[in-house]
């Protein structure tokens, strides 16, 4: 792979501007660090991408909205975490990213967001989508301007984007209520399903996944479900704790969010490990110790670092050479994690 202008920034141990600034001779650098990076670019045969160069001299720069999720050590921390990694590579393109993230917000919310990314004068729009008719509408007027859509890890009905990265979250719920069905074979669980948002389709498709399956597989259950857990960690925390006091006979656990971390720790402060099978999603650095010490007893991961990288990637393709992604609908495989491959 061609050497960048950022892996020239990290050999030389200064800012990619710094970079720039030397191989454009603006000046306003330390001699010495010039020469070193001068060395490095001469060593390293570094040859600026044609194609780079064509898109750093557009007079008007293309500007990429994201509208994402956020939170502190969980799914979308690694999400994020990629998305700048991709937001470095861009910026030898000349290329900038917009960002904005809520932790938790409704549709008239997300529209105010669309809205000031729009005004920015982005060319497109990487979002997670609200699945509600005013997001769809908006959406389908940015279509209409020419601003490309890429829809991350939830869809929104009658909205067709350029591209949609995510997971089959209908097939995660299936796939949790297999692992269920196996964990408790010759039992009859008593599930607490903990709720996601009714805005995300990715939440909704993980709840019919998981009760069809345990339909299909004849599965004995007695079910309660909670209202929706997504707004913070603090208060899944807590609405858990408050449901596993309330209801001391539940035998297992299905988190629908990605809120599994702090669903384990309200496991654990209860005294119930080893008495609660506990199905939940996203493999972070959070859930890890649940899985090790049994508050969660399997994980289903969909690759937090591709959703976060890739959509990017597909824009840059496009903005360079003009690609069309094949698919316009990539689906990350469900992993799954339990105690036994989790230690690493």
């Amino acid at each position: 792979m061609a050497i960048t202008i950022c892996d020239i920034a990290k050999l030389a141990g200064v800012s990619r501007g710094t970079v720039d600034r030397v191989l454009h001779n603006r000046g306003r650098v330390d001699p010495e660090v010039e020469q070193r990076i001068k060395a490095i670019v001469q060593e390293c045969n570094y040859q600026p991408s044609r194609a780079a160069q064509q898109l750093s001299m557009r007079r008007q720069k293309i500007r990429i909205g994201f509208l994402s999720r956020i939170d502190q050590n969980g799914f979308w921390s690694i999400v994020i975490r990629s998305a700048n990694k991709a937001e470095q590579e861009l910026a030898e393109y000349g290329i900038a990213i917009e960002k904005r993230y809520f932790d938790y917000c409704h549709p008239e919310t997300q529209l105010e967001m669309i809205n000031e990314l729009v005004a920015l004068g982005i060319s497109a729009l990487v979002i997670v989508p609200l699945n509600d008719p005013s997001i769809c509408q908006r959406l389908k007027e940015l279509e209409e301007q020419g601003i490309l859509v890429i829809l991350l890890q939830s869809e929104v009905s009658g909205f067709s984007p350029f591209c949609y990265i995510g997971s089959d979250y209908y097939v995660g719920g299936r796939t949790a209520a297999g692992l269920l069905h196996n964990f408790t074979i010759g039992r009859v669980p008593k599930i607490l399903l903990l709720n996601g948002s009714r805005y995300l389709s990715s939440h909704s498709l993980r709840c019919k996944g998981f009760l069809d399956e345990l339909q299909a597989l004849g599965t004995p259950y007695a079910l309660i479900e909670s209202k929706d857990i997504t707004v913070d960690p603090e208060y899944a925390y807590y609405q858990s704790c408050r449901l596993l006091e309330k209801y001391d006979d539940i035998t297992a656990v299905y988190t629908v969010p990605d809120s599994a971390a702090a669903v384990g720790k309200a496991i654990r402060d209860s005294g119930r490990i080893g008495q609660i099978t506990h199905i939940g999603f996203g493999m972070t650095d959070s859930t890890r110790p649940c899985i090790l010490d049994g508050s969660l007893s399997a994980c289903i991961g969909h690759r937090a670092e591709q959703q976060g990288y890739l959509p990017f990637s597909i824009l840059l393709d496009y903005f360079v050479s003009g690609h069309v992604p094949e698919k316009r609908r990539i689906l990350m495989l469900n992993d799954i994690f339990i105690k036994q491959n989790s230690v690493f």
